[in-house]
């Protein structure tokens, strides 16, 4: 049943007159009537009896009004729930990371999101480029944030946020230390210390050093136990100088800035090229655009 005959039917059982009900839904009295009448035909019942002027309601009107009344509100807050939904007051959202996306923004976004829409329940995952890319393109996740894999999944839209160079990170007490510029070959005989096998990064760089079957490499899931075993002395990395900034001045690592565009990567945002904006997904992008990157 069309809710407005209902909102009509319940305002009269209130006012007991037609104009203040026209005037409420902002219609005509006749139309009040109308609505009155459908509803009546539609049930084959009366609702009402005229006393002096004034609607009272018979006892099947009683009957209807007990739901009635119920329907109308539970439509109101239903309303009420999309437009606070379309607004970004309620509801969900679902974030996805590469891992250094993740160490050198989330946190502040999610600060930030979590701050304009304390109602929003947020989620965040780190996992690798590829994964993020899938789980957007299924719609698993709504927003992805990730190191370039070059491959681009033709469901999403890419939005580059930003760029990371790799540096070469190993212990003040490692020989390369004292080395003013150091060579692929100088990197190949040491053990390179890689941030698990299915890591887009780590295929970077195998890529970039050449023949796998030359590398002595160790594959690790964590950058903070690569960051510890580089503190021994007798092992280098290809990290992010973001990764490493406590280290870096702290004097517990050093890095050497290997001068070669290719070893720099963009950082991008992705999301479904079906997505239909948001307010919170406007709120997104805007803090993405202020975000120093």
């Amino acid at each position: 049943m069309n809710n407005i005959k209902l909102q009509a039917f319940c305002l009269l059982v209130e006012y007991k007159k037609l104009a203040p009900v026209a005037q409420q839904l902002n219609i005509t009295k006749p139309t009040v009537s109308f609505h009155i009448r459908s509803i009546e035909d539609e049930y084959g019942i009366q609702l009402f009896r005229t006393n002096g002027g004034g609607y009272r309601l018979t006892a099947a009107g009683e009957g209807l009004y007990h739901y009635a009344k119920q329907i109308v509100q539970l439509h109101k807050e239903m309303t009420h729930f999309i437009e606070d939904l379309l607004a970004g007051h309620v509801g969900s959202i679902r974030l996805g990371a590469s891992g250094l996306p993740a160490h050198i923004f989330m946190p502040e976004l999610i600060h930030q999101i979590s701050t304009a829409y304390p109602v929003i329940q947020i989620s965040f995952i780190v996992k690798t480029a590829p994964e993020i890319e899938e789980l957007v393109a299924q719609h698993e996740l709504d927003f992805g944030f990730i190191m370039e894999t070059k491959l681009k999944n033709p469901l999403l839209v890419y939005e580059t946020i930003g760029e990371d160079t790799f540096v070469l990170a190993f212990s003040p007490k490692h020989e390369l230390a004292s080395k003013q510029s150091v060579t692929k070959a100088d990197i190949l005989q040491y053990k390179i210390l890689l941030h698990t096998s299915s890591s887009s990064t780590n295929h970077f760089i195998e890529q970039w050093l050449g023949p796998q079957s030359a590398m002595n490499k160790m594959e690790l899931d964590s950058i903070s136990t690569i960051k510890k075993m580089l503190t021994f002395g007798t092992t280098v990395a290809f990290l992010s100088a973001a990764l490493i900034e406590e280290e870096l001045r702290a004097g517990s690592l050093v890095k050497k800035d290997l001068a070669d565009r290719s070893l720099t990567r963009k950082i991008q945002f992705i999301y479904s090229s079906s997505r239909l904006d948001s307010p919170i997904d406007a709120f997104i992008k805007k803090e993405i655009g202020d975000l120093q990157i």
